[in-house]
């Protein structure tokens, strides 16, 4: 039996003993009533008998109440009690139930009744003393009222039976009703007794927690949850906010914590109705200083009253590692570098998002393994050998390596492998952070290859420089040769071819200081789409009709900054190399496209020289023999050419190198030997509209007008054959050696001059500063620059005025006369 359950045993048997008093009383007088009203129709030594017994066991019972009330163990000797007292119930029922046979009158129904009446009575009085328990209750109202009942039944008359079975009948309703009391005080018992032991165990806890409340070195407040007002302060809450606990006492929770009174009202609430028990805040200290601190809270009985009690942590050191180790933790996953942590053994634990990205290979597949699935086999075993050597004996170990991805592919890496220690200067775990070099590796080439260009560059614009001078000279007297031996035809056409060859080379020098990148560009917006789809229709009847002709251009106009020309000559010159290399192919087919590209990291990456990210993308692809890896690297080189002897010069992808660099654009190659080649050029935008220019300009010679030119340049034989060339169509010629003397004739000779044709590079004063002296005599004056190759970036800081015209030698005599009449005439 459970200590709850002996105590309820205990409060129902002293529930009896209490009523035992006036029951005996009750008793009495019933008794004595029925004496005296029997005492006429029953033999007087039966009730004088009945009557003494029944009060003989009543005083008994009244005894054994006394004495009970006397034993102050009554919870240890609870049984002993109940047993005595349903002993005492026992005779006392015993008592009632021979009346119905001593006392019960034959011959007087009236009498019969009254008899049913006490002995009933006495009945239903008892369950309010007696239902405490079951079985005392029970054993008073059978013994007391079912001999009766069966009496009546045994008198075997109508009315005998209904009032036998009306007392069986009420027997019943009284058992009935006695349980129900007995579980009504038993519950009652039960409630008040765990109420009580509740109390008492709260009282215990409250003085417990009091004791740890006090003592507890964690800082700990209890704080009225509707006020916010702090209500106890231990120790320790002192000792960390600087406040005595009178002071701590007469404070609000807002005077310590950074949020404002609104809101620590609300999170209070929230904690109160939600049961939410764990902040992180930022207290106040009494010196100023801001702490972060984890609260702890919870509701709890305090005198009575639900108060918050918080258990407080200073965590502002956690809070500053927590938040380098989560920078370091973010570092790590968001770094570009495949970082790996593998344990003693080299069994992978941990890698980062870059080190999928890299191999292919995701954390889920390759956790437990070994890095040797990047393998290549590439390095030999004493490689790693010497690698575990290293990081074994606690050094770092540093070398590039080939490595390979999950599809199979292989890239080149640099490789860094870093023991990790304990804090016994033991190595538990190595660290090892890799870089993916295939761009770096791609941008050295690009950087070698430019290098290279450059220097081939620097010297072919050294050498056209002095072959377009030369040129310049001999195409002018070759037109003047031409017109004077126009009676002879035969001499004529043999000048013609020189002069044809003479051009060819002049073409062949601009192909150069295109590839220089120190040719004359004459750069201004223009609609791309148009003007290729215009090339495109003339170019077409140059391409053999076995080979098939594929275009597909972009709808809207793409606006580029260029040379209208320049651009033309690179696109006839990647045609023209299509073409070529498609000439054996059973069916050829050349492709020719044009659309708008968004460049993407990877582009910019690759391209840092190009700005912007919206370029013209113009595309010439064929299906022909293809360009081997190691052709590739040479292809854009002057006179590199892989045609046969006297089919090519091996300058037209020089050429468009050249121009498309001077463009500010890239171009880019495809090709597998066998398969074909694509070139593609990529040209900066602009966001402007232009009318699209033709690659076709053809001018006739115009004459002038008698004007006089005043010819600069310091080479005598291009001096003579300009100044006849321009005598003998109409103008009149002053010479200069330099620039000084022209300065010198311009002086004496400025209001008769219409028009200086300038050189740029001379001896004693160059075209330029020559050209600023004569602005300070005359600033109307016209001038055209000549040069042999174009110095516009070095010229553009010294002009005058961007205004000046510049014409490459050798020039050809349609296009100077129409240069000098535009002057003329501006």
């Amino acid at each position: 039996m459970s200590h709850l359950q002996a105590a309820i045993k205990a409060e129902q048997v002293s529930l009896l003993f209490k009523a035992m008093a006036s029951s005996s009383i009750a008793t009495t007088i019933n008794a004595s009533i029925l004496t005296l009203m029997l005492w006429d129709v029953i033999r007087h030594d039966y009730l004088i008998a009945w009557l003494a017994v029944l009060l003989f066991i009543t005083l008994g019972r009244l005894l054994h109440s006394h004495y009970f009330q006397r034993d102050q163990a009554k919870v240890q000797n609870s049984q002993r009690w109940e047993i005595s007292f349903l002993a005492g119930t026992t005779l006392a029922a015993l008592s009632w139930g021979c009346a119905s046979l001593l006392l019960f009158a034959d011959q007087s129904v009236v009498h019969q009744v009254f008899l049913a009446f006490v002995v009933g009575g006495m009945c239903a009085g008892a369950i309010t003393s007696l239902s405490p328990q079951k079985l005392p209750i029970l054993i008073y109202l059978s013994l007391s009222l079912l001999p009766l009942s069966l009496r009546f039944v045994m008198e075997a008359t109508p009315m005998a039976y209904a009032m036998g079975f009306m007392l069986f009948l009420f027997w019943i309703i009284l058992v009935i009703s006695s349980l129900r009391i007995h579980h009504q005080i038993t519950q009652n018992i039960s409630l008040r007794l765990e109420s009580q032991h509740q109390k008492d165990e709260l009282e215990k806890s409250e003085g417990r927690f009091r004791e740890l409340f006090e003592n507890n070195k964690c800082v700990e407040l209890v704080i009225d949850p509707d006020t916010g007002a702090i209500i106890a302060a231990n120790r320790a809450a002192e000792l960390f906010y600087g406040y005595s606990q009178d002071q701590l006492m007469s404070m609000s929770i807002s005077a310590i914590n950074s949020l404002s009174s609104e809101e620590i009202a609300v999170e209070m609430q929230h904690a109160k109705s939600e049961g939410r028990s764990h902040f992180i805040f930022k207290h106040r200290l009494a010196s100023g200083e801001v702490k972060d601190v984890e609260v702890y809270s919870g509701p709890l009985h305090w005198n009575g009253e639900q108060v918050l009690y918080s258990i407080i942590h200073d965590i502002t050191a956690r809070i500053k590692a927590e938040d380098q180790l989560r920078k370091l933790s973010q570092a790590i996953e968001q770094a570009g570098e495949s970082i790996i942590i593998t344990d003693r053994e080299g069994i992978i634990e941990y890698v980062n998002p870059a080190f999928s990205i890299i191999t292919g290979h995701t954390a889920e597949e390759v956790m437990g393994e070994s890095p040797r699935l990047l393998k290549s086999g590439r390095q030999s075993s004493e490689f790693y050998d010497e690698l575990w050597q290293t990081i074994l004996s606690g050094e770092v170990w540093k070398r590039s390596l080939i490595e390979r991805r999950k599809d199979g592919s292989l890239y080149p890496a640099s490789m860094s492998i870093a023991p990790i220690f304990n804090e016994a200067h033991e190595i538990t775990h190595f660290v090892g952070i890799q870089q993916d070099m295939s761009d770096h590796e791609e941008l050295e080439n690009k950087f070698r290859q430019a290098q290279k260009m450059e220097a081939i560059g620097t010297l072919v614009g050294g050498i056209a420089h002095d072959f377009n001078n030369m040129l310049g000279g001999m195409t002018g007297n070759l037109y003047l040769a031409k017109k004077r031996m126009v009676d002879f035809p035969d001499v004529v056409h043999r000048l013609e071819v020189v002069e044809s060859l003479s051009y060819r080379a002049s073409d062949m020098i601009k192909q150069l200081l295109m590839f220089a990148r120190k040719g004359v560009l004459e750069m201004r917006p223009f609609g791309l789409t148009s003007f290729i789809k215009e090339v495109s229709k003339i170019n077409e009847v140059s391409i053999p009709e076995n080979i098939s002709f594929k275009t597909r251009f972009c709808l809207e106009e793409l606006v580029v900054n260029g040379d209208a020309t320049q651009l033309h000559q690179a696109l006839i010159n990647l045609l023209n190399n299509a073409r070529d290399a498609v000439a054996s192919v059973a069916e050829p087919q050349v492709s020719l496209s044009l659309d708008e590209f968004e460049a993407d990291a990877e582009f910019s990456h690759l391209h840092p020289s190009m700005s912007g990210t919206r370029f013209a993308r113009l595309t010439v692809s064929d299906n022909g023999c293809g360009i081997s890896k190691e052709q590739q690297e040479h292809i854009f080189e002057p006179f590199y050419t892989s045609k046969e002897v006297g089919t090519g010069t091996g300058l037209g992808l020089a050429m468009v190198y050249g121009a498309i660099e001077s463009h500010g654009g890239i171009v880019e190659v495809e090709s597998t030997p066998g398969e074909g080649s694509s070139f593609y050029i990529y040209l900066p935008l602009l966001e402007e509209k232009q009318s699209v220019i033709s690659p076709e300009d053809c001018d006739a010679i115009i004459s002038g007008q008698g004007e006089t030119i005043l010819v600069v340049d310091d080479n005598a034989d291009i001096r003579m054959s300009t100044k006849e060339v321009l005598e003998s169509i109409g103008y009149n010629v002053l010479e200069a050696s330099d620039g000084l003397e022209a300065v010198e004739i311009f002086s004496t000779s400025h209001r008769v001059i219409s028009c200086v044709l300038m050189d740029v590079v001379m001896p004693r004063l160059g075209g330029v500063k020559a050209v600023e002296r004569m602005c300070g005599i005359d600033p109307d004056v016209k001038v055209i620059f000549t040069t042999g190759y174009d110095k516009e970036d070095a010229l553009k800081g010294e002009m005058p005025s961007s205004d000046y015209l510049i014409l490459s030698k050798p020039c050809h005599i349609e296009m100077l006369s129409r240069v000098i009449r535009e002057q003329l005439d501006a």
